[in-house]
């Protein structure tokens, strides 16, 4: 099973934490070079996120198909994916807010910046965590076969 999910969603996770250290950067030094980098950062953050979510819903509806997930992990699924559209959203604010405060050169919108990209971090890292549940708890798109052939060898 080829999923489309997996590679998309560590970007999601990751970007996060280098824009905060570019956020903390710019607060230290106060160079705006540090401050339009976090802003690139998450702003591509928030773009891998959609692909991320666009492939969750594929590999979702496949693994629900060709059940390749149990069936307790069917609710959490449904729970995750609305923790997907969440990080979504929260990464799209975000970006807004970190736009408007280099735009506006706020330095009120700057510490804001600076919470939103805490807030979105600790979902992120959330939604990679309960990824992780769905394919070691609940066997989300873990093939059975493979996993009969391995115990076997």
């Amino acid at each position: 099973m080829n999923l489309l999910h997996p590679p998309f969603v560590h970007f999601v996770v990751a970007l996060p934490v280098v824009a905060l250290f570019s956020q903390f950067t710019y607060m230290v030094t106060k160079d705006k070079s540090y401050s339009k980098a976090a802003l690139r950062i998450i702003a591509f953050s928030f773009l891998t996120s959609i692909l991320a979510v666009l492939g969750g819903i594929n590999d979702a509806q496949r693994v629900i198909e060709d059940s390749l997930i149990l069936q307790e992990g069917l609710q959490f699924l449904d729970n995750h994916k609305v923790g997907g559209f969440i990080v979504v959203f929260a990464l799209l604010i975000t970006s807004l807010t970190k736009w408007f405060a280099i735009s506006k050169d706020s330095s009120l919108l700057e510490n804001i910046s600076l919470v939103l990209i805490i807030i979105t971090l600790a979902g992120s890292l959330y939604q990679g965590r309960s990824g992780g549940e769905l394919v070691y708890k609940y066997s989300a798109g873990i093939d059975n076969k493979i996993i009969e052939q391995r115990v076997k060898e």
